[in-house]
Order: structure tokens, then sequence, then C-alpha cells
């Protein structure tokens, strides 16, 4: 079974209902959440997660690396590894990082990701958001049959349920117990 990792949306909106749906997607067994730094500062972002979280990867993409000056950059992915226990992971952009940024992230030591998902032995596919159990299903094989350890896939909704309920609901107990 692949790994999940869910893209957060770049807008918060109410801050406690962000947070809640970090910790059940934790609860239902999400394996990451990756947020962009194109919204609010994506490092206080994952310091709120990381202290509502246990064990999931806390992810980090860096969309403008011209934003990220190496001594906040190494300052900060630093701190906040040691706020997570050692989660955190980078994603660098396509056209990749000065080398002062680079060594910045390597000191902090988190986990670096280039820009397709690949680390070491470990690569993550993207795909679409599931609109039902069936998209869901075949998502995951896909990422099975191109033999990537998980699945990144942008936050909805339903991805909660479709995590605590890979299978089809069977409420024929409802149905014998109602008529």
């Amino acid at each position: 079974m692949p790994r999940v990792a869910v893209k957060l949306p770049v807008a918060i909106g109410e801050v406690g209902n962000y947070l809640a749906d970090v910790a059940a997607l934790e609860s239902a067994g999400a394996d990451a959440i990756w947020v962009e730094d194109t919204g609010p500062d994506p490092w206080v972002i994952l310091g709120a997660v990381a202290a509502i979280t246990h064990r999931m990867v806390l992810g980090f993409v860096i969309t403008s690396p011209e934003e990220w000056p190496a001594a906040r950059l190494g300052r900060a992915a630093g701190a906040l590894q040691t706020l997570s226990r050692g989660r955190i992971v980078v994603r660098l952009p396509p056209e990749g990082m000065r080398d002062d940024q680079l060594e910045a992230l390597r000191r902090s030591d988190v986990r670096i990701f280039g820009s397709d998902f690949v680390a070491g032995a470990e690569t993550w596919v993207a795909s679409p958001a599931p609109l039902d159990r069936e998209a869901w299903k075949e998502a995951l094989a896909a990422c099975d049959a191109a033999g990537a350890t998980g699945v990144i896939v942008p936050w909805s909704d339903r991805l909660i349920d479709l995590l605590r309920n890979p299978e089809p609901d069977d409420r024929s107990d409802l149905l014998i117990s109602t008529g």
C-alpha cells in the first residue's frame, strides 16, 4: 500500500479548522503533509502543525528560492527540525537553489527532495484529488504500478473519509434495523 501525502491549501481561512483538518489527516493515516511558500510563512504554519502532530512528515515546497536567504532558511529549517523532532523535508524548485542555500538546508539536517519529489530511494507521484472511492483506488494502484513510495494529493474534504474508510460503506445493518 503506497503512503499518502496531502498538499495543503495555501489559503488558510479559519486557523482552528485548518489545524483540526491536519490532526484528522494524521489520525486517518496520512503519512505527510506539504505546504508551499506562496501563502503565509510556511515555517510558521509547519511549526503550528508540528505542535499538534506526532508522526507525520512535514514538507515544505520551495517555489521561490530568491525569497529565502541562506541564513534565514538555515535558522528556520533548523528550528523547525527541532520542534518537529526531525520530521521536516524540503522540496527544491525545478530551477534549483544557490549553493549557500543548499548548504544551510544540509546543516539543518532536513531531508531534501528534488523538484520531482525524489530523495534517494524514495519517490512520490502527484495525483489529482480523488472524487470517490473508485478514483482513490485507481490513484493508489497507479502509484503502486509506478513503483513509487507514495502518492501526493491536494487537500479535499473527501480525503479524511477515504483514508479512514477505503472500502465502500456496507450499511445493511442500518437498513435491517430501520426496516
